[in-house]
């Protein structure tokens, strides 16, 4: 098993977009493109694509 080590605010903003409990999961490894992540219980890897945040709806708000 990977060691793995607690996800970031951003890292778990990632797991919550791909429906994913992120108090179960620890990563393992970042890199740009791609999450590596590992169950902390049943040592199942995972990988994840990074999605991008930019969107923020509070600013499109504003501009109106």
């Amino acid at each position: 098993m990977k060691h793995g080590k607690n996800p970031t605010k951003a890292q778990k903003r990632i797991m919550t977009y791909y429906r994913l409990c992120y108090q179960d999961w620890l990563v393992t490894k970042c890199t740009d493109k791609e999450l590596h992540i590992v169950h902390r219980y049943t040592d199942t890897q995972r990988i994840l694509r990074k999605v991008s945040f930019e969107h923020d709806t509070r600013s499109a708000e504003r501009s109106v």
